[in-house]
């Protein structure tokens, strides 16, 4: 495997925005608070952030930030706290995108995942570039967990 990792101060500047992100909207509903003062307790993840490569020459983001971008976007404009996001690849490139969300009993979970989708599309098109995320952008899974059993659907 070949991947590129930032260094030290990149990964410091990552956690920096990944945190300041988290403290932009205060959960709306219990179930959200709940989650999230969990997720406040639990310590940073200590693999090292990969660089991917944008459509702009010298420019590089990391998966770090794509995915807290995906977290934010989904939470503002769907109102749904994103509980796993991963961005595949191999080395700086990216081939596909996962997302885990909590499901509500009155979802209509295709309708709900094409619009997951669309928001994910929007981030990838914005942070990495047209070209850069195309096979992503075709590849977006959305998966839904229970609210009460956390087992996913």
């Amino acid at each position: 495997m070949n991947d590129i990792y930032v260094d030290d101060a990149a990964d410091d500047t990552d956690a920096w925005l990944v945190e300041a992100g988290r403290q932009i909207d205060e959960p709306d509903s219990d179930v959200e608070r709940l989650i999230s003062s969990i997720s406040a307790g639990l310590g940073r993840t200590r693999r090292p952030a990969r660089a991917l490569a944008t459509d702009s020459p010298g420019i590089r983001v990391t998966d770090r930030i794509v995915k807290q971008l995906i977290a934010i976007r989904i939470r503002r404009e769907l109102g749904r706290l994103a509980v796993f996001a991963s961005v595949d690849g191999e080395g700086e490139d990216i081939d596909g995108v996962r997302v885990g969300l909590i499901a509500r009993y009155a979802d209509d979970l295709r309708e709900m995942s094409d619009r997951v989708r669309d928001v994910v599309d929007t981030v990838l098109f914005d942070t990495v570039g047209e070209n850069a995320s195309a096979a992503a952008r075709r590849n977006i899974s959305v998966r839904w967990q229970d609210v009460y059993t956390r087992e996913w659907l």
